[in-house]
């Protein structure tokens, strides 16, 4: 099997989550840690060059810190308007809150920076809940991203639109 095959092989691995990390990838390729990873991402941007005429591309899981293969198809969806604007509030709160926080973050806190009431905090983190956007603890008082987070949003594009000056 050629280091491409492996590559592809790691990157479609089913599971939760699906794809593979770095270490991993550098294991199976017997690469050393340090000096390998430049070797590892030269050959992974030309896996992602190969497979983009097909109708694949490499991306990244930055909740799971993975890599996966996706299909191009889904840049064509209009990602504006998936959720309503109170979900996708609620949400941003909740991924932003998370990668301070380094995972679980108190519903106490989503309330404050939400800015509604316990309740409606609560019914928008159950439909997030329902459609795997988040996670909620046992208890009920937690809440983390969900699997689904990871690979409906695009986050370079997000972090570009964010970044980039509003147009007059």
């Amino acid at each position: 099997m050629n280091e491409y095959a492996i590559l592809m092989k790691l990157l479609t691995r089913s599971g939760n989550p699906i794809g593979a990390g770095v270490e991993d990838m550098l294991a199976v390729l017997s690469l050393p840690e340090v000096a390998g990873r430049g070797v590892l991402f030269q050959k992974m941007g030309a896996l992602n060059e190969q497979l983009r005429p097909i109708g694949m591309k490499i991306k990244h899981n930055p909740i799971d810190h993975v890599f996966y293969v996706d299909t191009l198809a889904r840049e064509d969806i209009d990602d504006e308007s998936v959720l309503p604007d109170r979900l996708a509030s609620t949400l941003l709160i909740v991924i932003t809150l998370a990668y301070q926080n380094n995972g679980w973050v108190s519903i106490d806190q989503v309330k404050k920076l939400r800015r509604k009431s316990l309740q409606g905090v609560r019914k928008d983190l159950r439909e997030l809940a329902a459609l795997s956007y988040v996670d909620l603890d046992k208890r009920g008082k937690r809440v983390r991203p969900g699997t689904r987070v990871a690979f409906e949003i695009d986050y370079e594009r997000f972090f570009r639109r964010l970044s980039a000056p509003e147009s007059s």
